[in-house]
């Protein structure tokens, strides 16, 4: 559930300045030996990312940036906006509290300063404990994301087991992880790939997306017979497909 994954190839940077008069567009370049046709995304971090075929003449990707323009202003203009909607929702630096819609919990966070390195996040009684070396942010971030890892893994986990056996679906294993844009996947083997920041979304948007991804285990294609598979499964799946492209708020910047 995510575009057109990228090549493992490093990526190239560019600067394209076909036109003179305007502000030279910096995007990344990157080959991807999946990739059908051009393609000009703008991540959440606002970075311009254009992903091309693997035997694309490279040479053709400035004119083709600098087409797209005016287009690559609006969505990054649009990538500002999430940005701002985030920082509103969650405010900056480490947060006082974490908020997990998809169990209907929220913890009370403490920082609680200590001598020795690093930082551990420990779960208990509603709160979420960080010992350590607190006044370090990015250690603070770090172990907030491993727990947060670890948090999904037990939750994820136990309802695509559920899910899978209620619906007769049949997997080899759950992998649970941090990714930038994808919420799921699922291998030919049948490994379960799902985001841990799953957890900061309501149920039946999990739910969607794990069904959505038990589904690949039928039809790995998104062909019509696999919409199909997943129409029975999940009758309200195109709302919850909506739904889904506009759930970026809800997750923290030190989940991000």
């Amino acid at each position: 559930m995510s575009p057109v994954p990228l090549a493992t190839t490093p990526a190239e940077r560019t600067r394209v300045t076909p036109d003179p008069t305007s502000a030279p567009i910096a995007y990344t370049l990157r080959v991807s030996p999946r990739a059908k046709h051009v393609r000009i995304t703008v991540t959440r971090a606002a970075e311009v990312v254009v992903t091309i075929p693997k035997r694309f003449a490279q040479r053709r990707v400035p004119a083709i940036v600098e087409a797209r323009r005016a287009w690559i202003a609006r969505a990054l203009t649009r990538a500002a906006a999430r940005a701002e909607a985030i920082r509103a929702e969650h405010g900056d630096g480490l947060p006082a509290t974490v908020t997990l819609r998809a169990t209907g919990e929220s913890l009370a966070v403490a920082y609680r300063a200590s001598a020795a390195e690093g930082v551990i996040a420990r779960e208990s009684r509603g709160m979420l404990a960080l010992s350590g070396a607190t006044h370090d942010g990015a250690a603070c971030t770090a172990a907030l994301r491993r727990w947060l890892v670890r948090r999904a893994h037990a939750h994820l986990g136990q309802v695509v087991s559920e899910l899978a056996a209620a619906r007769g679906f049949t997997i080899s294993r759950v992998r649970v992880g941090l990714q930038r844009s994808r919420w799921g996947s699922c291998s030919p083997r049948g490994t379960v790939s799902l985001n841990a920041k799953l957890l900061f979304l309501p149920p039946e948007l999990v739910r969607y997306v794990i069904l959505h991804e038990l589904c690949h285990t039928q039809a790995m294609d998104h062909s019509a017979r696999f919409w199909a598979i997943l129409a029975e499964h999940d009758p309200a799946f195109e709302r919850h497909r909506r739904a889904l492209r506009d759930v970026e708020r809800l997750v923290p910047p030190w989940a991000s």
